[in-house]
């Protein structure tokens, strides 16, 4: 059973380790469960698979009254999950992060049953900090936050990706042609998607005004794709505006340069790909764990880093044209994303929850 969050980056790494899984072992069930609230019944459908849905409520990021009403649902959504496990015949629980996998896992812990998490964040949630003493495994995005966790419980993995992306891991990456223009591709969160459309647009324009002619291609989330189509005319940037990219891969592939929220998936996937990325950290995230990812991923070289908190346009075109007017720097950031790559995260979890279930089974 594979506890997911309420976003869609709680659901694509859950679904790389369930594709790892049955490639592994074809006669493998794999299930999940989680919150209604959000995109994960949608994106599961989508992919073959049910979403056998359990109650919870945000416990981080909230004040002490948000807390204890939402102490009742985390209650009944135990009860709701004992239920489920109980009836599905479920052995292993893997938690991939936020408040839906809270319920989930304390229900496992409770009929005995081998217990996972997997942290993707350079900051660790509240979530898994709570969880983390009760289960058997913590899997990290990364060695960054390895300190937060026990030694013996702990093994880092890397982020789990989409085959499809970590295909990408093989694909040559080669400097933008000077004979035509720079392809961005943008990439809005849930919550990021409103910042970005209206940044983002004026951004490109006066980078375009310092050099190198610019075609967009910009998923716009939930914001309205049609003014946001609007505001690229009116600055005079090619844009094409999609509310959400069915293949993500081909966006990857034929990016220059990715500018996105700085979430843990986001950021690995562009790591497999190779492209150089400005990440743009969510101003409220909880624990400051965008800005944590931002801060890793530019330490190493791989991106750059920043809040929307400090956002300054005209500082960041002038970046920006600087590296796409630098072959050497281009490369040097793509080669520093693909040494933060780790295309087989999703296999190596499978392998070790084949040794935590050893004789289990």
């Amino acid at each position: 059973m594979i506890a997911v969050g309420h976003t869609a980056g709680h659901v694509y790494p859950a679904l790389a380790v369930a594709d790892a899984f049955r490639a592994a072992f074809p006669d493998v069930e794999v299930r999940f469960a989680g919150t209604t609230d959000g995109p994960a019944g949608r994106l599961l459908a989508a992919r073959g698979f049910a979403l056998d849905p359990v109650d919870s409520s945000p416990f981080g990021n909230v004040k002490t009254l948000g807390r204890l009403a939402a102490l009742p649902r985390i209650m009944a959504g135990i009860a709701q999950a004992r239920r489920l496990l109980v009836a599905s015949g479920s052995r292993l629980v893997l938690g991939l992060g936020g408040y839906a996998s809270g319920p989930v896992l304390l229900a496992g812990r409770s009929l005995g049953l081998r217990l996972a998490i997997h942290e993707a964040n350079a900051v660790p949630g509240i979530a898994n900090r709570i969880l983390a003493p009760v289960v058997h495994r913590i899997y990290l995005g990364s060695a960054v936050v390895a300190p937060k966790f026990p030694r013996r419980r702990r093994l880092v993995t890397g982020h789990p990706v989409r085959a499809d992306i970590a295909e990408l891991g093989v694909v040559p990456r080669m400097t933008p042609e000077r004979n035509r223009a720079v392809r961005v591709l943008v990439m809005s969160g849930t919550r990021s998607a409103a910042f970005l459309a209206a940044r983002v647009p004026d951004l490109l324009a006066e980078l375009e005004r310092r050099g190198p002619v610019i075609e967009v291609l910009h998923q716009s989330g939930e914001h309205t794709p049609n003014e946001l189509a609007h505001a690229y005319r009116r600055v005079g940037v090619k844009a094409t505006v999609v509310p959400y990219l069915d293949d993500i891969a081909s966006a990857f592939r034929a990016a220059d340069l990715l500018i996105a929220p700085s979430g843990a998936g986001i950021v690995a996937e562009a790591a497999v790909a190779g492209v150089p990325a400005v990440y743009v950290a969510l101003g409220d995230a909880a624990g400051g764990h965008q800005a944590a990812n931002a801060r890793a991923a530019a330490a190493a070289g791989a991106g750059l880093a920043l809040s929307e908190l400090e956002w300054d346009g005209d500082a960041l075109a002038a970046r920006l044209a600087a590296l796409l007017a630098n072959d050497s720097a281009w490369t040097r950031m793509s080669m520093a994303a693909r040494r933060l790559a780790v295309p087989n995260a999703a296999e190596r979890i499978v392998v070790d929850c084949e040794a935590l279930m050893l004789g289990r089974w």
